[in-house]
């Protein structure tokens, strides 16, 4: 048991075979939108119960077209989870090309597709020997583009021992750890997107072979490699209950553009002030916005002040004699709503 932490849900794989009602299967080939070589199968070659631990592993070999097969399974439809900590002690493979991943989906998945769902990446190895990575992925900010740490694991090369793998994660921050080292945060102000983790997301195990990232086996790849998982848990906070969480709403009470003569052109610079429903001021808030007339340099998202202020938004224009106009089209912020019919005002248009 974790010190203040309730244990809600695991898996000690300590029968003979998968728990079908804990996991399922994701089989096939094609590259899985990461450019990989294996196709994954439910053969107990690739995916078994043995000795108190999931293995899986990946072979070098002719199959249905790929030269090499692994396993992939996940919790999808079966368990799912909106906040806690999530752990696995893990005994990761090694090499060039080689790539496990524990990690999670958020369970809209099939509805709001990649990356808009989310994803939640609490350990990642390229097969290195020492270096883990915990990333998020979201809409704007997904791919190589997504916002995460890398970690150096204490000890010899991760494929020699064991190591716990988790994160904490509550309403607008995920923290990673390793071993019980946090070793990164990201918070709701963070990303240059939406914030999508603040609802159900489902588990993934899986040991890929290739893909863009961690590039492709060589000469110096073994085969066959293992990932190897003791146990994954879940728990909750006892003291936090989503029940207990008090949304409110927010809006725009104040659009304040100043414009001025700035390298030949003009340009506007425009304030937005986001309160919440008593009127009070809101930090963390992303304003998203955009620009009517304007040809260059637009800033169409700031996050708020400890005054509930962003900005400024900036654009520039050549022309004398059209209007500035910036309108806010979004504000968004973990356990708060945008309510658009509480505005001051959505838009400002000021002449030069």
């Amino acid at each position: 048991m974790k010190d203040g932490w309730e244990l809600v849900w695991e898996d000690d794989f300590e029968g003979t075979y998968l728990d079908t009602e804990n996991w399922i299967f994701e089989t096939g080939a094609g590259g899985w939108g990461n450019a990989e070589l294996q196709h994954y199968t439910t053969r107990p070659k690739n995916v078994r119960v043995e000795g108190g631990h999931l293995v899986i592993e990946a072979h070098k070999e002719d199959y249905l077209g790929s030269d090499y097969t692994s396993a992939r399974i996940k919790t999808q439809t079966l368990h799912s989870w909106t906040y806690g900590r999530m752990e696995a002690r893990i005994k990761l493979p090694t090499g060039q090309g080689i790539w496990p991943a524990f990690w999670m989906l958020g369970e809209d998945f099939p509805t709001a597709g990649w990356p808009d769902c989310g994803e939640i990446d609490i350990m990642e190895n390229i097969g290195e020997p020492h270096t883990v990575y915990g990333t998020v992925h979201g809409p704007g900010y997904s791919g190589g583009g997504g916002i995460g740490q890398s970690s150096t694991v204490p000890g010899g090369p991760v494929h020699e021992d064991f190591h716990t793998y988790a994160i904490e994660w509550a309403p607008g921050e995920i923290r990673w750890f390793v071993d019980d080292e946090n070793f990164n945060t990201i918070t709701d102000t963070d990303v240059p997107g939406e914030w999508v983790y603040d609802h159900p997301f489902f588990i993934i195990l899986n040991l890929a072979v290739g893909g863009e990232w961690p590039g492709y086996p060589d000469q110096t790849t073994e085969f066959p490699q293992q990932l190897i998982v003791d146990y994954v848990r879940v728990y909750r906070d006892p003291t936090f209950s989503l029940e207990d969480l008090q949304s409110d709403t927010l809006h725009v009470s104040d659009l304040v553009m100043n414009i001025e003569e700035k390298d030949e052109k003009w340009e506007g610079q425009v304030m937005v002030t986001v309160v919440d429903s008593s009127g009070n001021p809101v930090e963390g808030v992303e304003v998203k916005g955009g620009w009517v007339g304007v040809v260059t340099g637009a800033t169409e998202r700031a996050i708020t002040d400890s005054e509930g202020i962003a900005g400024a938004f900036t654009g520039r224009k050549t022309s004398f004699a059209d209007d500035f106009t910036f309108c806010v089209t979004n504000l968004s912020k973990t356990l708060y709503s945008y309510d658009k019919k509480q505005n001051e005002q959505t838009c400002i248009t000021k002449t030069p």
